[in-house]
């Protein structure tokens, strides 16, 4: 088990503490697992779209704390097949990697569990493909079973509270996979779910009704935005808004300002960043 300082461990406090102020809260994990796994199998879902599933004893006793689970992807760095894993005491394993000789620092990037077979001691990862733009889609481009990488723990964003029967779910392709869990899991609330993504070769079936809505070549959020903000929604008691940051930052701000909803039932998270490497 993973020897957190005490000084980390007020960091965390700390931390928990002020995003619960100016967002919905997450699920809160006390010990942040680290371990190798390997790939089993690949399976192409669609054009743009991999599953990969994933191998290890530790995963028999993993749980998974919410629909929307997600994990550190430790992949070897570019140039190397052998993978070294950061210290497993740090909580901030970005420092953890940080400190690591530059030549043997893993990449690191995010994921949601999919799928999690504790009986098998199997997860599946959705990865969305975008060719080289970032580490994690060209790890997953030539993937193939037997390859090793790195788990370190996370946790689940989707918490609403026992009273959000209306809820607002928005997302774009890379958080596509979560949101997909997310309605598979759904518990009698009333779901408006928005999917924003380059095209109709993205569209992936779902277990409820989504609003799928298709931006081409213009930027994220050029279509979900005004599809919100023009939706004749009842209510909004809870908000999961995921994917690129405007398009996150943008439905929040639009939510708080023009909504009044409150920014303590919102659940914002931008994946990644338009210009800067994807996962």
């Amino acid at each position: 088990m993973p020897n957190y300082s005490t000084f980390e461990r007020l960091q965390l406090k700390a931390m928990t503490k002020a995003a619960s102020l100016v967002m919905a809260p997450s699920v809160e994990r006390a010990v942040y697992g680290q371990f190798r796994m390997t790939v089993h199998a690949v399976t192409d879902l669609a054009p743009h779209l991999r599953r990969i599933t994933f191998r290890a004893p530790e995963l028999a006793d993993h749980r998974c704390n919410g629909p929307d689970e997600y994990f550190g992807l430790m992949m070897p760095p570019a140039g190397r097949t052998t993978l070294e894993l950061p210290s497993a005491d740090r909580f901030n394993v970005r420092q953890a990697i940080r400190r690591m000789p530059e030549d043997r620092r893993p990449e690191l990037r995010w994921y949601t569990v999919r799928a999690h077979r504790p009986a098998d001691a199997e997860i599946d990862v959705d990865f969305v493909l975008h060719g080289d733009a970032g580490p994690g889609s060209r790890w997953a481009s030539a993937a193939s079973p037997g390859d090793e990488v790195g788990f370190r723990a996370g946790t689940a964003t989707y918490a609403p509270p026992p009273d959000a029967g209306r809820q607002l779910l928005a997302a774009d392709e890379t958080a596509l996979p979560a949101l997909s869990a997310i309605l598979e899991s759904r518990n009698g609330a009333e779901l408006h779910a928005y999917v924003e993504v380059p095209d109709d070769s993205f569209e992936q079936p779902v277990a409820a009704e989504v609003t799928w809505l298709h931006r081409g070549v213009d930027p994220p959020g050029s279509r979900v935005l005004p599809a919100v903000a023009d939706a004749a929604l009842p209510g909004v008691d809870y908000a999961w808004l995921c994917g690129e940051s405007a398009l996150a930052t943008g439905l929040r701000r639009h939510l708080v300002r023009d909504r009044s909803v409150d920014r303590r039932r919102i659940m914002f998270s931008g994946y990644w960043k338009l210009g800067q490497a994807r996962g």
